[in-house]
């Protein structure tokens, strides 16, 4: 593998602008003598509390962590009823749309929906199809979640036994990229300076304390003996940054009080331009983890292949096997992490910039939205790619969202498929052709072997 090329092609990527101007979907479907056949949502949970305890935590800052209202990565009440919002959006939508009839019945057959095997992930899916069939609501596919967790092969290949990874290939494509965790530590200066302020308050760590950005990022392999998909390197104390400063985001779209988003020590008025500008640690680490191309393809290509063969299942009208739900299903919800979701645009190579974000970063709820479109005139099937995320104040205040005021939504240019910076659309069979060189054929689970997960009617936290 020629790791000098590919580091010079994914450096020109990563530095490129991305624009800022944003469409909404009001504005993207605005009568384009097109009919949506399909949708297929893949989208992250809504907010959740941090992934580590406080106790855990305590010794990467100067105060305790306050506590959120439920256990260490869980739903939160605030995340769901933000996708409930969020659900009850995308039901407008798709009745305007047509795609919905109305008749929650009929239109709950034609749906499919499916998290990965985790609550916050299962919860953020039930959540949305309730709010999407309120009549009925939608079930949830998923593999065991408790006690013990089932990986979902489509979402974590590794950890799922469908794709071997190379760790020493990894590392080394990443340290080719990146160069060296002394070059990074480098170019994020500027947040690691804000982060040290924010856990420490100016002071010194006492005994027993480590500031977190103090410790050497590396890009080794990881010599763990079980691998999963997000954690093939080991970025050294960037993975500590990263925990220390997680709750961060979700603080406040858990609408907690502003003294204790981050200690208050984030200035969040006017603008919430630092609360956004911590966030590039957590983009970095999905770079380092998930977009370098043989990661990518190592770590997305089954997930790839699944949204492309549902999508070809329509086209045909025939059921396929390695894809989500049937011939029928014209909407379909797919729910994990923003691991998978920032993994999967790395392999379609696809970039995003919403208002009060960073570019690319997954918010929560947030998701790649594949539609399925045909032209009225020439009956030529199109995909129109976008991402979609509510803004951080329309989390935090639970803003009702409508066609007027929806989510914030950017369709997004696909390399080698969009036509011109105005007109994005693509044409199905070449999008076909590009999903079908950008996966690794050897990474996709045989569909004559797949176990499709069963649904599952309630989830408990632990």
């Amino acid at each position: 593998m020629h790791f000098k090329r590919i580091a010079f092609v994914l450096g020109l990527v990563l530095t490129l602008t991305v624009p800022t101007g944003v469409q909404v979907l009001a504005q993207i479907v605005s009568n384009d003598n097109t009919t949506l056949k399909q949708i297929i949502i893949y989208g992250r949970h809504s907010i959740r509390s941090g992934t580590r305890s406080p106790e855990q935590l305590s010794k990467y800052a100067l105060d305790s962590y306050p506590p959120f209202s439920v256990l260490p990565g869980c739903l939160t009440d605030n995340g769901v009823q933000a996708e409930t919002l969020l659900g009850a959006y995308f039901r407008q939508y798709l009745l305007y749309e047509g795609l919905l009839t109305g008749n929650d019945h009929t239109d709950s057959a034609q749906s499919y929906f499916r998290s990965n095997s985790i609550e916050r992930s299962w919860k953020t899916a039930a959540a949305f199809g309730l709010a999407l069939l309120p009549d009925t609501g939608a079930p949830v596919h998923s593999f065991q979640i408790n006690p013990a967790s089932q990986p979902d092969p489509v979402f974590d290949p590794i950890a799922g036994g469908v794709a071997n990874v190379d760790v020493n290939v990894a590392a080394t494509q990443a340290q080719e990229i990146f160069n060296s965790g002394a070059a990074l530590q480098s170019a994020y200066s500027a947040e690691y300076s804000m982060i040290s302020y924010v856990l420490w308050d100016n002071t010194q760590p006492p005994a027993g304390k480590t500031d977190p950005t103090t410790e050497q990022i590396t890009l080794l392999p990881n010599t763990s003996s079980k691998l999963a998909t997000g954690n093939v390197i080991n970025p050294g104390g960037l993975s500590d940054v990263q925990d220390a400063i997680d709750p961060f985001v979700m603080q406040y779209c858990d609408n907690f009080d502003m003294s204790d988003v981050a200690w208050g020590r984030l200035t969040i008025t006017p603008t919430l331009d630092q609360l956004s500008q911590e966030t590039r640690i957590a983009t970095l680490v999905a770079d380092i983890e998930l977009r370098t191309p043989y990661l990518a393809q190592v770590q997305s290509s089954n997930a790839a292949s699944h949204i492309l063969r549902t999508m070809q299942q329509a086209v045909n009208g025939s059921t396929l096997r390695g894809s989500f739900g049937n011939a029928k299903s014209r909407i379909v919800v797919a729910i994990s992490s923003d691991t998978y979701v920032a993994a999967l645009a790395g392999l379609l190579n696809v970039h995003w910039q919403l208002p009060g974000y960073q570019q690319d970063f997954c918010a929560p709820g947030g998701a790649l939205v594949f539609e399925l479109r045909q032209s009225n005139s020439t009956k030529q099937y199109l995909v129109r790619v976008y991402y979609t995320a509510q803004t951080f104040d329309q989390l935090r205040y639970l803003m009702p969202l409508t066609l007027n005021e929806p989510p914030a939504t950017i369709q997004l240019m696909v390399p080698g498929g969009s036509k011109s910076e105005t007109d994005l659309d693509v044409d199905f069979s070449v999008f076909r052709q590009l999903v079908q060189n950008a996966i690794g054929k050897q990474y996709v689970q045989n569909p004559s072997t797949e176990v499709q997960p069963g649904i599952l009617t309630g989830v408990t936290c632990q």
